[in-house]
């Protein structure tokens, strides 16, 4: 015997390029050997995936599960159906109109076709076998039928415009499901049981399904008004997007962390050859725009403006509550993190973003400063956190505040439970920065077929704050690509705390509220004088 049984989704799990999908149905069976029937399953499910149980108030066993496709007259999906229903009675409408105007039309022929016989009517006054009473009778009616047909037309293209508009508001609407969603066949799933008795069983489907994912987005907020210490608050939002060809309407949704795909196939390392250089064609360079300049670069600070009231209340009015954001419980299996949302979701399948709120975290930042003139004479304020959420941090775009400015956006790599964090959280116009070639001296001596060059830079920067910061600034000197090109270091003023095998500087200064200080370096360039070195300023 066929038992028929549709399923609703009850509860999802949704992976970073896939879903896990559970659905129950229920029926009712009798003893002996039936088929029952899942009907409505999606075209995007993967058919090895599917996975049977279920319970019941008699004994039950489950002997086999297959997959087949099933085939419809018309689309299985109750709003698919009635949204095409709705556009097809729209464009019989707009037929309709179409037949009435072209009615309207053929009339207005007509009526031109008896103002073009004003010659046989000035034959009839001819020969008196009509009155002039009669030729303006004839006129008159020409002109109320005119009138009544351009009436009649400009209401028609009225109509036509505004049934065009509803169905083309219904056909975007359709759009937006997918094209599985509106084909007319779908899984069906066909399980071989054994019942020892009459009662009721509730089958419960397992499968997954593709065209369902979820990325991470985050809002950092560094806190500085109305605490003793700076902090860092990041909120964690799951954006999830589903095409399957089902909605999921009032399901336990949960996210996870977890990348089946990378579990199927190791990756292969083919050989790495090398081989000669060969010399590429050279083309004209094209024209480059120029650079914007560092000062547009920079943020300005927002002044706020406080309002205050003033005024007498006759009640004392209840103080307001804050709204309580509710976060997903985290679930740690060992080899992924898996976030149970609160409540029951609706997520339809027309592949809009549905955003939920995971987890929020406040974190004690370690915040200094970090500039790079060469390039800019903007000095970043950074944060330098730790993760200690108790889940990793998959790469995602990030929404950057400092209190209630927002200052950007930035994206946050993976980072995996206590991993480190930078930020970097806008610039701080209070701090300013500045580098200067001050020396570029060339040995004038002709003892040797040797040239040297001497540079001299120095960086100039100012604390204009109330407290004292850090800041880490970072420089270079040329690093030599060719053996008879020689760079060194000729002295330092300070001394940087770290240069690496490329020539790369960096200073972390401590400064004083309103103190300047100054780095001064210089270096020297050696090579042959028959030797052109490109790249120097």
């Amino acid at each position: 015997m066929d038992i028929k049984v549709e399923v609703k989704p009850t509860a999802v799990t949704v992976f970073p390029d896939r879903a896990r999908v559970t659905a129950v149905g229920e029926c009712d069976v009798s003893a002996g050997s039936h088929k029952l029937l899942v009907t409505q399953l999606p075209l995007t499910m993967q058919p090895d995936s599917l996975r049977v149980s279920g319970k019941g108030t008699t004994s039950v066993q489950i002997l086999s599960a297959d997959v087949k496709r099933e085939f419809f007259d018309e689309a299985p999906q109750k709003n698919v159906r009635e949204l095409e229903a709705e556009i097809e009675s729209l464009s019989d409408q707009l037929r309709d109109v179409d037949d009435q105007k072209a009615g309207w039309e053929a009339h207005g022929r007509y009526l031109e076709g008896m103002r073009q016989a004003t010659g046989a009517y000035a034959k009839g006054l001819s020969r008196g076998t009509s009155q002039v009473e009669d030729q303006l009778k004839i006129v008159a009616f020409l002109q109320e039928q005119d009138s009544a047909m351009r009436t009649a037309v400009s209401n028609l293209d009225k109509e036509a415009r505004q049934l065009n508009k509803q169905i083309e508001k219904l056909k975007l609407e359709l759009g937006q499901q997918s094209s599985r969603r509106r084909g007319k066949q779908m899984y069906q799933a066909v399980i071989d049981i054994q019942v020892s008795g009459e009662g009721t069983f509730s089958p419960e489907v397992t499968y997954v399904v593709n065209q369902a994912s979820w990325r991470p987005l985050y809002d950092v907020r560094l806190k500085t008004i109305g605490v003793s210490l700076p902090e860092i608050g990041i909120s964690t939002l799951a954006e999830i997007t589903q095409r399957t060809g089902q909605s999921w309407d009032a399901v336990a949704l949960s996210v996870s962390t977890a990348r089946p795909a990378l579990n199927q196939r190791l990756p292969k390392l083919n050989p790495w050859p090398i081989d000669q250089f060969r010399k590429p064609e050279i083309r004209r360079p094209m024209a480059m725009a120029a650079p914007p300049k560092a000062s547009a670069l920079r943020s300005k600070a927002r002044a706020t403006e406080e309002t205050e009231m003033v005024g007498f209340a006759a009640e004392a009015e209840p103080a307001p509550v804050e709204a309580e954001e509710i976060v997903a419980q985290v679930e740690d299996t060992g080899t992924a993190v898996r976030f149970v949302v609160s409540g029951g979701s609706d997520i339809p399948s027309d592949g809009s973003p549905h955003k939920t709120t995971l987890a929020n975290y406040q974190l004690e930042p370690k915040l200094d400063f970090v500039a790079v003139p060469k390039h800019t004479d903007a000095v970043y304020r950074r944060a330098t956190t730790k993760n200690i959420s108790g889940a990793p941090w998959l790469a995602g775009q990030a929404n950057l505040f400092v209190d209630d400015e927002f200052i950007g956006k930035t994206s946050i790599d993976y980072t995996a439970k206590g991993g480190e964090i930078e930020l970097l959280l806008g610039v701080e116009d209070r701090i300013t920065i500045k580098r200067e070639m001050t020396r570029r001296d060339v040995d004038k001596k002709m003892l040797s077929d040797q040239r040297r060059i001497r540079f001299g830079y120095e960086i100039e920067v100012e604390n204009l704050l109330d407290t004292a910061v850090r800041v880490e600034i970072q420089d270079h000197i040329p690093i030599s690509r060719h053996e008879q090109i020689k760079v060194k270091m000729q002295k330092t003023d300070p001394d940087p705390q770290d240069v690496s095998d490329m020539n790369l500087m960096e200073w972390l200064l401590p400064l004083a509220s309103k103190q300047k200080s100054t780095i001064a370096y210089e270096f020297l360039v050696e090579h042959p004088r028959s030797l052109q070195v490109a790249g120097l300023p």
